[in-house]
C-alpha cells in the first residue's frame, strides 16, 4: 500500500512546522491519526543521504512527552516524516484566550519538557525553536508534549532551504548565539525554554532588557520561578543554567511546602499557602487552629471580591482546594467557600470565549459524592439557589446542563442525601426535559 493511498488527508494545514504547514492524516490501515511535516530538499545525493541519517536520529527519540515518529517518506524533492499526532492545545492558544495556568500546571508541564530536551540533548539532538507553539497540553492539562523537533541543519542547508538567510528557529525566542548563526548546544534550547515558561505564567514576553519579576506581579508564582528564569536568559551562555536536568530540578524545588502554616498566613504568599493545602486531607485541615482556618477561607473571600485577572486562575485553584478540605467545617463556614465555587464555576466569565472553570466543576461533582450530611446539605442548598432564577433554555452552550447534572446526580446518590432529595430530584426532572426539549 503507498503511502497515498494508506494515509488519508484530513487537514491540509494543521499546524506550521519550521519549513512549512504540517497535515493531519488518518493511517486507514492501523485506523489512527498521524502528523505529517514536509521538507523540500536537494537533488545533491550527498543532501539526501544526510537528511535520511538525521531522520534515523531523530527516530532514535524515545519519550513520552516527545511525539514518535512513525515513518518517513522520501520523494524526488522532499521528504515527509510522519510523527504521531498529539490531542490537545498548545499553550499559545491559552495565552491567546489569557489562561494563565497554575503554578502546580506549569511546573508540571515544564518539568516534562524539560525532561524531553534533556533526552533529545543525551542525544545531540537540538530542538532549536522552542516557543509556545510547539508545546502541546493534553485535554486534561496532566501532559505536555514537544513537538515539532527539526532537522539538525547546518547554516548552508538552511539558507538553501529558506533562500533568504541561514538563522533557523523564532527570533522572539532564539538565544543570542542561535540569532548569530553560531553552532548551538542544550542551553540554547534552555534560554528558550526561559522565555516561554515566562510567557506562560504573565501572558506576555518579558521586556528586553528590563525583567519584571513575575511574583512581584502576582503573588501565586514563587520568586524562585523569577530566579530560575533569569539564570535562563543569561546572555553568555558559560553562565547560563548548564542542563535542562538542572531547570527541571529547579523548577521542582521552586515551591516550598515545608513551612508551618502559622508562617504561611502571617506572610501571606499565596502560592505557598496553595501548596501547603495540597498536601492536607479534610481531617488534617480541621485538625489546624479555626482562626488559621477561618483566614484561608477568609483570603478566598478577599481574592474574589478583589478579582485580580492575573490570580484568577489561582483563585479558582482555592477554591477547589478548599471543596475538598472544608467538608468537616461548620456549615456556616462552608457555605461561602460553595457560593463561590458555584460562581467560578459556572458563571464566571474570564474572556469572551471563556465561561466557568472546568476544575472547579469537576471538584463539585466530586465532594459532591462523598460529603456528610452538613456539608451535603450546604451543597444541595447553594445548587438549588444557584438554578433557582435561571432559564434553562438560556444557558451557554451543552456543557452548563451537562455538569448541572454532574453534581445533581452525585447529590441525589449520595447515602447522606436526607430530607432535600424531593427537591433535588424535582429539579433533576425539570434538566431533563429541558435537555430532551433541546436535543429533539
Amino acid at each position: 500500500m503507498s503511502h497515498t493511498t494508506r494515509y488519508e488527508l484530513i487537514d491540509h494545514a494543521h499546524g506550521e512546522g519550521a519549513f512549512g504547514k504540517i497535515q493531519k492524516r488518518r493511517d486507514t490501515l492501523l485506523e489512527r491519526f498521524v502528523a505529517v511535516k514536509t521538507l523540500k530538499l536537494f537533488k545533491d545525493a550527498g543532501d539526501r543521504q544526510r537528511f535520511i541519517n538525521e531522520a534515523k536520529t531523530l527516530a532514535r527519540m524515545s519519550h513520552p512527552n516527545v511525539p514518535a515518529i512513525y515513518d518517513v517518506e522520501f520523494l524526488d524533492e522532499e521528504m515527509s516524516i510522519y510523527f504521531e499526532y498529539i490531542d490537545g492545545n498548545n499553550v499559545r492558544h491559552a495565552i491567546n484566550e489569557k489562561r494563565i495556568p497554575t503554578v502546580e500546571h506549569a511546573r508540571r508541564w515544564f518539568t516534562q519538557i524539560a525532561s524531553a530536551l534533556s533526552h533529545a540533548h543525551s542525544l545531540g539532538i537540538i530542538h532549536r525553536d522552542i516557543k509556545p507553539d510547539n508545546i502541546v497540553i493534553s485535554p486534561d492539562n496532566m501532559a505536555a508534549t514537544l513537538v515539532d523537533f527539526g532537522i539538525a541543519l547546518t547554516s548552508a542547508d538552511a539558507k538553501r532551504l529558506t533562500g533568504s538567510g541561514y538563522v533557523i528557529g523564532t527570533p522572539t525566542y532564539m538565544s543570542p548565539e542561535q540569532a548569530e548563526g553560531l553552532d548551538l548546544d542544550g542551553r540554547s534550547d534552555l534560554y528558550s525554554l526561559g522565555i516561554t515558561l515566562y510567557e506562560t505564567l504573565a501572558g506576555h514576553l518579558p521586556h528586553p532588557g528590563d525583567y519584571n519579576d513575575l511574583s512581584d506581579l502576582n503573588e501565586a508564582i514563587p520568586p524562585a520561578v523569577d530566579e530560575l528564569i533569569k539564570k535562563c536568559l543569561i546572555k553568555d551562555r558559560t553562565h547560563r543554567i548548564a542542563s535542562a536536568e538542572i531547570f527541571a530540578d529547579a523548577l521542582r524545588a521552586s515551591i516550598r511546602t515545608d513551612v508551618p502554616l502559622s508562617s504561611l498566613l502571617t506572610d501571606a504568599r499565596l502560592h505557598e499557602i496553595l501548596a501547603a493545602l495540597a498536601q492536607l486531607s479534610a481531617e488534617d485541615f480541621h485538625g489546624k487552629p479555626r482562626g488559621q482556618r477561618l483566614l484561608i477561607i477568609n483570603r478566598l473571600k478577599d481574592l474574589v471580591r478583589t478579582d485580580r485577572q492575573e490570580l484568577r486562575t489561582a483563585t479558582g485553584d482555592l477554591i477547589v482546594h478548599l471543596l475538598r478540605l472544608a467538608t468537616l467545617e461548620p456549615p456556616s463556614d462552608f457555605q461561602p467557600v460553595v457560593e463561590f465555587a458555584f460562581l467560578w464555576g459556572f458563571d464566571k466569565v474570564f474572556t469572551e470565549s471563556w465561561q466557568g472553570d472546568q476544575d472547579v466543576r469537576d471538584m463539585l461533582a466530586e465532594t459532591a459524592k462523598t460529603a456528610n450530611m452538613d456539608a451535603h446539605e450546604v451543597i444541595s442548598s447553594v445548587y438549588l439557589r444557584h438554578v433557582k432564577e435561571k432559564n434553562l433554555a438560556e444557558l451557554p452552550g451543552g456543557w452548563y446542563h451537562h455538569d448541572l447534572r454532574r453534581i445533581i446526580v452525585a447529590l441525589l446518590a449520595n447515602p447522606n442525601c436526607g430530607d432535600i432529595a424531593g427537591d433535588l430530584a424535582a429539579f433533576y426532572n425539570k434538566l431533563n426535559e429541558e435537555t430532551h426539549k433541546a436535543s429533539g
